[in-house]
């Protein structure tokens, strides 16, 4: 799984990083570039987890890279930056569907549309991880973001109700609304293909 979006393979790759982390604290724009060279395409695939489309997440990537410098004083120069560039990233993320008011929590399941057809690429198949970003790009707004903080970051549902300001049982919800959307997504896609 080090190949799948939104991973980092590395956290400190190498001793070097620890001078470069202090650099970086204390301002230098050369240790910036190093840091957003090293992080950023991690941070590309958590955003275009969240992100609807990728110009949403090119510009979550930017607002997170801002806030990152803008803090970078808080980070704990004796602890790893990625994980630190990590919370950032998410949280940015989420602050950007809040802002744009595209995070929407929703109770009703009747806005559920036919599943379009997948389209192969040049070597026949899409491969598994490209369908799922693409079924992750098609799930409603508050879905995504509940699914991905609980399955994918690790979060717990009283941790999403914090960053969300949802109660717990309103993360719960949404998290089996999603996971039932996704399986009722890939049984038509299931259904499709073996039609065609």
């Amino acid at each position: 799984m080090s190949d799948d979006v939104g991973d980092i393979h590395c956290w400190r790759s190498d001793t070097g990083m620890e001078e470069n982390t202090e650099e970086f604290i204390n301002g230098n724009k050369k240790a910036f570039d190093r840091v957003y060279e090293q992080y950023a395409p991690s941070m590309f695939g958590i955003c275009m987890r969240y992100a609807a489309c990728k110009d949403d997440a090119e510009e979550m990537l930017q607002q997170a890279f801002i806030r990152i410098y803008e803090q970078r004083e808080k980070a704990d120069p004796k602890r790893p930056l990625g994980p630190w560039i990590k919370t950032i990233t998410i949280h940015t993320a989420i602050n950007f569907l809040k802002a744009n008011k595209r995070m929407v929590l929703t109770e009703n399941e009747s806005f559920f549309e036919p599943v379009p057809e997948w389209t192969d690429s040049e070597d026949g198949e899409k491969d598994m991880k490209t369908r799922l970003l693409e079924l992750l790009g098609e799930m409603p707004e508050g879905y995504r973001v509940v699914f991905n903080l609980f399955v994918v970051d690790n979060l717990t549902h009283k941790e999403i109700a914090e960053y969300l300001n949802i109660t717990e049982g309103t993360s719960k919800s949404q998290l089996a609304k999603a996971k039932n959307w996704i399986k009722n997504k890939l049984e038509n896609v299931r259904k499709d293909e073996r039609a065609g």
